[in-house]
């Protein structure tokens, strides 16, 4: 598959059979392999030629790259040759930024300061300081997370947690009060979260990953780790493309009031690409960023496969908080 829209168009054909162009050639419409319509003419997959996020408009089929239609209708070497590519993500995807989705840009306060760095500490960065204290990190998670403060208005008596891609460029940060009494809690910028990996730098895609909800629960974990950052987790997002085209395992550890809700859900949007996924029931702490790391690697040892179960005892949740509603 090469950089050219003709050797883009090629591969498509391949995998999809014949197509055409439209929207001024920003577009590739094939046939979809979901909804196989009996009648080979309705092309209704549209693959953007420009990053390769397809939509069907027949049956609302959304996906961030073809690594999911791949996984399941298109071959082992197709699969092969998309990842090769796909590893000159940061190259590749500059010569086909899409004209309607500019590059997001993230940038931390204007001063922003490592925690680590600082020489002196004023009350508000002695109460940053003590509250991660507390939480259970010590200094190396201080430097390893890169945690830091800022004075202005919005930032102000806040741990900040950034986030960088594969190639150690900021793409988005968290930043926590550490006042009870402050509200929103989490603060973030406003930017569409759904093509970002956070923590991307550090991460083997090779190995198990395992997927938390907040930037407080990654730091309790093995360092392949990921925070959903409150998103779901389908074909619409970044990491679980990502995780299709490596084929890699998966260990859910979100919050234990999501054990009979969005965990299930997840884990078996994942087994249906056939992705080894196991639960880590953290129920007893609450969530990962209150255990301690031998809390969580004792429960990440203990982890277990989503049972059929789970998804029966999912179904009836749902169908008991419908009733109630009526």
């Amino acid at each position: 598959m090469g950089q050219s829209i003709s050797d883009r168009v090629t591969f498509y054909e391949s995998i999809f059979g014949r197509g055409h162009l439209s929207g001024n050639g920003r577009n590739f419409d094939v046939r979809c392999p979901i909804c196989d319509p009996k009648d080979v003419s309705k092309k209704k997959l549209s693959i953007r030629t420009t990053d390769d996020a397809c939509h069907c408009w027949t049956c609302g089929f959304k996906a961030r790259s073809l690594a999911p239609l791949l996984r399941k209708y298109g071959t082992q070497s197709q699969l092969n040759i998309y990842r090769e590519v796909m590893g000159l993500a940061p190259s590749l995807r500059e010569l086909y930024l899409p004209e309607e989705a500019p590059p997001i840009k993230v940038e931390l306060p204007a001063d922003f300061k490592l925690l680590g760095s600082a020489t002196t500490l004023g009350p508000d960065e002695r109460a940053v300081w003590k509250y991660i204290l507390n939480r259970g990190l010590d200094e190396r998670d201080i430097w390893y997370y890169k945690l830091g403060v800022s004075s202005d208005i919005r930032w102000k008596r806040r741990v900040i947690m950034p986030f960088h891609d594969a190639d150690g460029n900021l793409n988005f940060f968290v930043a926590r009060a550490v006042d009870r009494d402050v509200r929103p809690k989490y603060d973030a910028p406003e930017v569409d979260k759904n093509p970002l990996v956070f923590n991307d730098l550090n991460l083997d895609w090779t190995k198990q990953m395992v997927l938390v909800e907040g930037g407080f629960d990654l730091v309790k974990c093995p360092e392949n780790s990921i925070p959903l950052l409150g998103s779901d987790l389908d074909e619409r997002h970044e990491i679980f493309n990502r995780i299709l085209l490596n084929n890699t395992p998966v260990a859910l550890a979100l919050d234990g009031d999501m054990w009979h809700k969005k965990t299930p859900r997840i884990a078996k949007k994942l087994q249906e690409y056939n992705i080894d996924v196991v639960l880590v029931d953290v129920r007893p702490w609450g969530d990962p960023g209150s255990m301690s790391k031998a809390e969580f690697m004792g429960a990440l040892e203990d982890a277990k496969p989503l049972m059929w179960e789970d998804t029966f005892r999912d179904k009836l949740l749902k169908a008991s908080e419908s009733t109630a509603r009526m």
